[in-house]
């Protein structure tokens, strides 16, 4: 079974589609929309977001990373600055009191997404909701999304793809 990478799993979605839903944010987007509402979900691999507008410039991000000079100090607080250093540990992470710095992203099984789905079915059977497939742009996990719209058929869960389209012939 196929794994992709996810950013978000919104539940009691109420404007992706019919009902209640469950709404999965699949990382990845080919375009760089100036209004896009998701740009966390740009970029195809899980990486480090910092929310400057929190950061209260502690330093404790620094003295978590265990390659101290990938974390740069600024004024207004402290980002990564050598991203070939970063690996992504989550140790800043966790140390940041304010929640600025943020792992964005994580690989999941269909399993998992599924499990995670299931705990609202009761909400899509009450409301004729179900599940939409959004991100980023859910045609760039082409194979990972046919999969989990094929688990979804096999229970019975409604489906809506929110795309742009941007995808291959063969993909669409």
């Amino acid at each position: 079974m196929r794994h992709g990478t996810v950013f978000n799993i919104q539940q009691y979605s109420v404007q992706d589609g019919p009902g209640i839903r469950t709404t999965v944010f699949l990382k990845g987007c080919p375009l760089c929309c100036a209004w896009c509402h998701n740009p966390e979900g740009i970029a195809a691999r899980r990486e480090l977001i910092v929310l400057e507008n929190r950061c209260a410039a502690c330093g404790a991000c620094r003295r978590a990373c265990p390659f101290a000079d990938a974390v740069a100090q600024g004024g207004e607080g402290a980002w990564p600055a050598r991203h070939e250093k970063c690996t992504l540990c989550g140790a800043c992470v966790d140390a940041c009191p304010t929640g600025a710095r943020q792992l964005v992203g994580r690989e999941m099984s269909v399993a998992e997404v599924m499990a995670a789905v299931r705990r609202d079915r009761i909400f899509y059977e009450d409301s004729g909701g179900g599940v939409t497939f959004s991100g980023g742009e859910p045609l760039l996990q082409a194979g990972f999304l046919l999969d989990l719209l094929q688990a979804c058929r096999a229970e019975g869960l409604h489906t809506a793809v929110d795309t742009c389209g941007f995808g291959g012939e063969d993909t669409v």
